[in-house]
């Protein structure tokens, strides 16, 4: 069975009761999917763009729907 090794955090689930560790979290998956974005728009890789475009998307919009702020 293979396994997939970047398995990009796209959910924009909750992932956290607490409202400050939620942020924290969703802050963390926004960095995480913009630093994928511009490696994968630096070395040309579409793929790995768009799986970073995704999870700063979904950390943004944790972040949204988030009371901590």
């Amino acid at each position: 069975m293979a396994h997939d090794i970047d398995r990009p955090d796209d959910s924009p689930a909750r992932k956290h009761a607490n409202s400050v560790a939620e942020e924290t979290s969703a802050t963390g998956q926004r960095v995480k999917g913009k630093i994928k974005e511009e490696l994968g728009d630096a070395f040309d890789d579409e793929e790995t763009e768009a799986k970073g475009a995704s999870e700063n998307a979904a950390g943004k919009d944790r972040q949204r729907r988030n009371d901590a702020v």
